[in-house]
């Protein structure tokens, strides 16, 4: 009975330290989260995604941004009618999509 409960114990441990916590923020806009920072834990095939959007004109002014697990997710920047788009995936930490951490340009 003993090593049963190890067992369970190794594998809820082993289980816990492989889920990737990521920031959960479907609309950030002047500078904070509209309904409150929270978090999303990524599904196995899932990655954190953030989504930064800028007016193309105050490049250095964030408009607006989207935080969340996603099983599907593309690095890519685009530019379209004044604006400009920059998507990053990440699975490397938790909470490696926080609007904190430098933008990484693929």
């Amino acid at each position: 009975m003993e090593n049963l409960l190890k067992l369970c114990l190794f594998i809820l441990c082993f289980e816990t330290t492989l889920t990737l916590q990521c920031v959960l923020c479907p609309s950030y806009k002047n500078g904070e989260c509209v309904n409150g920072n929270q978090t999303c834990t990524a599904q196995p095939g899932e990655t954190c995604m953030i989504r930064r959007i800028w007016n193309s004109i105050e490049y250095d002014k964030l408009k607006s941004a989207e935080l969340r697990c996603t099983e599907f997710c593309e690095f890519d920047e685009k530019s379209s009618g004044g604006e400009t788009i920059h998507t990053y995936c990440c699975s490397y930490d938790d909470f490696c999509n926080s609007i904190d951490l430098p933008i990484v340009m693929t």
